[in-house]
């Protein structure tokens, strides 16, 4: 019997910016769902971009997700994502979720900053993008 996805997303894609809104736990198959979801959104991206990821609720990962995340990110980073901000939208903010982000994001060499407010975070990945754009 196939595992049924849990977690819902809704992805975005404007100005640069890829806006991830989300809403866990995650098992292996909403990653796989996720990550056609993003292969579509990034079809046409040809320059840098960066990610505002909105984290509704318990947002963590089985182990089984957490490895297939190191798959989705790798496919951002080869669509050149340059910085990705997390924002925890119900400031349900847990060191588990940030420690499983952070080991994949360093994996890839993502530059990456958590949030508790969407405004911030969205100045932040407007800062990241200028800086890369500029070099």
């Amino acid at each position: 019997m196939k595992d049924l996805a849990h977690g819902l997303c809704n992805i975005e894609f404007k100005d640069s910016i890829l806006t991830l809104e989300v809403t866990g736990p995650f098992n292996e198959q909403h990653v796989q769902n996720l990550q056609c979801q993003l292969q579509k959104a990034l079809l046409n991206v040809d320059s840098p971009w960066g990610q505002l990821t909105l984290l509704h609720q318990d947002c963590i990962f089985t182990p089984q997700a957490e490895q297939e995340m190191y798959h989705t990110v790798k496919l951002r980073k080869q669509r050149g994502i340059c910085a990705i901000a997390v924002v925890f939208v119900n400031k349900v903010r847990t060191m588990i979720i940030e420690r499983q982000l952070t080991r994949i994001y360093q994996q890839f060499d993502i530059d990456h900053a958590y949030f508790i407010d969407a405004d911030t975070a969205a100045v932040w990945i407007k800062e990241q993008l200028a800086m890369q754009q500029a070099n």
